[in-house]
């Protein structure tokens, strides 16, 4: 895989990771300039691949058609970096100032297959000499009326996507370092705090005294039922804040959404007084301790993941 190829997996790898995605999906454009952003960078790069792999040729066998490709390639790439960083960050690159290889390169391209015949206000006109057209050079004439000035430049395309795939790595490497530390500076915020702390040692010895309000006449049934109510909900709002939201984690988000459901049906039991000898609410009962099971099963990786 190339290097490029590489740095775009491992974005995307930090983009999916559900903490940053549920952040991005909640501004629909700047996901969506993210998502072709991504996919530019990975296809551009297989043009540009595909470009150096071809065999020899002149300007008459095809050279025009795969010099414009490939340069277009080198523009595309480019204008997808600079829109994945606007779509992650909020920032544009500067490209003349940041990044002078680029800069040159897409002067190049504007300046042979981009704008030849006309650049600024009739500053200058560009041709590019179609016998030196080949897999590896090309010459560009350059002409500048009002300086009265001629230029002949050499364009070497190796060096081009040397320069290119360089800057390119850099820039990605950056990107990647950024998002790394965006992680590790949120998965610090709780790092101190586990999800299963969340669960008081008492809670099982909770849910046994709402099991017994289905067997007798139990007095303190809505005192332990208001702590598992009140547990769980504690825990939902620090999955909340680790992750923007339950749906972030989707096997997460299917128990929660039972165990809401048993704990909706338990309180209209216990409201109504019809807990005593309720069969559906016993069935009710054993489900919510599987699922509580799991739930913190699940707590624990969770804790793991932000050690």
């Amino acid at each position: 895989m190339n290097p490029v190829e590489e740095k775009e997996k491992s974005i995307r790898d930090l983009v999916n990771h559900p903490w940053k995605l549920q952040s991005l999906l909640g501004d629909k454009p700047k996901w969506n300039k993210l998502c072709a952003s991504m996919d530019v960078i990975g296809d551009a790069q297989i043009a540009i691949n595909s470009y150096f792999s071809l065999p020899s040729f002149k300007a008459e066998n095809g050279g025009y058609l795969f010099l414009y490709g490939l340069l277009q390639a080198f523009f595309l790439q480019q204008d997808a970096i600079n829109n994945l960083s606007e779509a992650l960050f909020s920032k544009k690159i500067n490209w003349k100032k940041e990044y002078p290889e680029i800069f040159q390169i897409r002067d190049i391209r504007n300046s042979s297959t981009g704008h030849p015949t006309k650049r600024g206000n009739d500053d200058s006109f560009h041709f590019i000499a179609r016998y030196s057209v080949s897999k590896g050079r090309f010459r560009l004439m350059s002409q500048y009326p009002k300086k009265e000035k001629l230029e002949f430049t050499d364009i070497d395309l190796n060096q081009l996507r040397i320069d290119q795939e360089n800057s390119v790595v850099e820039i990605l490497n950056n990107v990647i370092e950024t998002m790394e530390k965006e992680y590790n500076d949120h998965k610090s915020k709780f790092k101190n705090k586990k999800l299963t702390d969340l669960v008081p040692g008492s809670f099982s010895y909770s849910v046994g005294k709402v099991y017994e309000g289905v067997y007798n006449h139990y007095p303190l049934v809505e005192m332990n039922f208001s702590i598992i109510k009140e547990t769980t909900q504690i825990i939902k709002t620090e999955i909340i804040n680790r992750y923007g939201k339950i749906e972030a984690l989707s096997g997460l988000s299917d128990v929660i959404r039972r165990i809401d459901y048993i704990i909706e049906k338990l309180e209209k039991w216990i409201e109504n007084d019809n807990l005593l000898n309720n069969n559906d609410a016993e069935v009710f009962l054993d489900s919510f301790s599987d699922r509580f099971k799991e739930l913190e099963e699940m707590l624990f990786e969770i804790d793991k993941e932000f050690e």
